[in-house]
């Protein structure tokens, strides 16, 4: 496992304010490879491997005085990999920062509550359903939900992508990602439009995106 951890982040990994891995959203029932660079195949094992040992550093997170607090050598002595715990601290740290410009309150439970709330973002009557929301904040990345209008312009404009700089816009104007791998190729933003379409049943989906970009995307 710790050797599909170092396959990913060496696959793509960046050195930037966040270290950022992007790896695919998976449909219920859906597998299949994901090929961020052609030099590096992921495969769905690879990628499940990653998403559970992000998920599993739940138990080495704490908060102390509205803080994120990440016991990283203890993390390090269960043998975990060094990068993907830098990757970690990293998004922690920004978390923090939030915090310390009042923009976010970090809770004992580690849940993290916006001071501008969770807004609902309006559709048009002819919409199918579903409700859009701005982003939440939480240790392991984002989430958000996205109506059947919202999901379907998504779905439109990840498929135009056709280069860097226009598919960091798009994730920056759902998302919020400030930065991407290089490596990164419109077969990811495929990839992600072909997910957000075989989960959205005419209301919309909800997606939850950790730090590393994994996906996970349910419908409404």
């Amino acid at each position: 496992m710790k050797s599909s951890i170092k396959k990913i982040i060496s696959a793509i990994l960046i050195v930037a304010m966040l270290s950022l891995t992007l790896v695919p959203a998976m449909a219920e029932g859906g597998q299949g490879d994901f090929i961020v660079n052609p030099d590096y195949p992921i495969s769905y094992e690879d990628v499940s491997a990653a998403l559970n040992q992000i998920m599993a550093l739940e138990e080495f997170i704490s908060v102390d005085n509205g803080r994120f607090v990440f016991d990283m050598q203890r993390a390090r002595d269960r043998g975990i990999d060094q990068e993907l715990l830098n990757g970690q601290q990293a998004w922690l740290d920004s978390i923090n920062q939030m915090a310390e410009a009042g923009e976010v309150v970090i809770n004992n439970d580690l849940s993290i509550i916006s001071n501008e709330g969770e807004s609902a973002c309006g559709h048009w009557y002819s919409c199918g359903g579903g409700r859009s929301t701005s982003i939440s904040y939480h240790w392991w990345g984002y989430s958000r939900y996205a109506c059947d209008c919202e999901t379907n312009r998504m779905i439109n404009d990840f498929n135009s992508v056709a280069a860097i700089a226009a598919g960091l816009t798009m994730l920056t104007k759902y998302f919020g990602v400030s930065a991407v791998p290089f490596g990164l190729s419109s077969a990811y933003f495929w990839l992600l439009s072909s997910r957000l379409g075989a989960n959205n049943h005419g209301r919309g989906v909800y997606i939850g995106m950790t730090w590393i970009l994994a996906f996970n995307i349910d419908p409404q």
